[in-house]
């Protein structure tokens, strides 16, 4: 008899078990984001219908399934349009994490457009879409061979439209003048 009692509280307690939710405690305890490929020292090119428009280089990528990181890593974007009068930009940070078609860029983050202007600052967003650089760190740039220094930048890459907020500019009229006097 009371090996009955025991069989039938052993299958009401595995009836019982079967039907409570379980959660994978060690999942949740690791994260939801986990990498899904790893590349070490990658070199990546985008292709379009004519040419490479763009060149990813660093030292090791990070691919998630929502966005990209990329660390000590130089992006050169090729320029397409023939109504523009530059070669190439040149993007280079500690940290390049690219969500979409924006690419933020932390610690000593550089950005160049041939010799046109050089901006170095800790913190640079970029929209590849709408080719729009900002930030909202201290910034110090060279502009046509002169100095600007600010807090926040506004670059619209496409009408060539650069505006600063706190902006110290100087202009060195001996960079000008060569040879007039």
């Amino acid at each position: 008899m009371g090996m009955k009692t025991f069989t039938f509280v052993l299958l009401v307690l595995a009836l019982g078990a079967y039907f409570i939710p379980v959660q994978n405690i060690e999942k949740n305890a690791m994260g939801k984001d986990l990498p899904m490929v790893v590349f070490e020292k990658p070199i990546m090119y985008t292709l379009n219908e004519t040419n490479v428009s763009r060149v990813v280089v660093a030292s090791h990528a990070v691919k998630y399934q929502n966005r990209d990181e990329m660390f000590n890593a130089d992006i050169i974007l090729k320029n397409s349009d023939t109504r523009k009068n530059f070669n190439n930009e040149k993007l280079n940070a500690d940290l390049i994490v690219k969500k979409a078609d924006v690419y933020t860029l932390t610690n000593n983050v550089k950005y160049k457009r041939d010799d046109f202007i050089k901006l170095d600052t800790n913190e640079l967003i970029y929209d590849d879409i709408k080719k729009i650089a900002t930030n909202t760190k201290p910034f110090t740039a060279i502009y046509n061979q002169h100095l600007l220094k600010g807090n926040t930048i506004y670059l619209d890459i496409n009408n060539d439209y650069l505006t600063a907020k706190n902006t110290h500019f100087e202009i060195d009229v001996t960079k000008n003048n060569k040879g007039k006097k």
